[in-house]
């Protein structure tokens, strides 16, 4: 593996350490989407997303080779008859790609060069999340000393893996 590609595979590893930790309070979910088949030809998209619930601040995860797929964001129409022409959005950039779901409202993923026939088409229904329980009343309207110690705990730890990945593992 080049030097160039392995600083792209680590900044990468990075960004998703540093993505996961900094979401600690928030109840986001990554869905990797096929689950372990990802996103290919032949796979049933509908009966995986069954067992799933999509929320407002949610990522999908898609991996795939993209040498041969690829993932846009389409409209209704165009998922209905796999139109790859004018979409809303070409996720694809490098075979590991994310997407984050900002809003209420209908996705519809698909690839192109035929493969959309073949099953590579992908709709969810994004929800708003649940509520969060009540957190517990804090005096004064002060962070407690055990708040505060858990969120630079987690950005040392986002600060170490920085630096591992980009410093230390060169």
């Amino acid at each position: 593996m080049g030097v160039e590609k392995r600083f792209f595979v680590k900044l990468e590893l990075m960004l998703m350490a540093i993505l996961m930790v900094s979401m600690e309070s928030s109840m986001a979910a990554l869905h990797r989407v096929g689950g372990k088949l990802g996103w290919n030809p032949n796979v049933n998209y509908s009966e995986w997303s069954d067992h799933e619930r999509f929320y407002v601040g949610d990522w999908l995860l898609f991996n795939f080779d993209k040498r041969y797929f690829n993932v846009l964001e389409v409209n209704e129409t165009s998922y209905d008859s796999c139109n790859d022409q004018g979409f809303i959005k070409n996720i694809t950039r490098g075979g590991r790609d994310v997407v984050e779901l900002t809003q209420v409202r209908l996705y519809y993923f698909l690839s192109s060069g035929g493969y959309c026939y073949h099953g590579m088409k992908f709709a969810v229904n994004v929800e708003m999340p649940p509520p969060s329980p009540e957190p517990a009343p804090v005096k004064n309207g002060s962070l407690t000393s055990d708040a505060v110690s858990l969120k630079i705990f987690h950005y040392m730890i986002s600060f170490a893996v920085a630096y591992y990945y980009l410093v230390l593992s060169f």
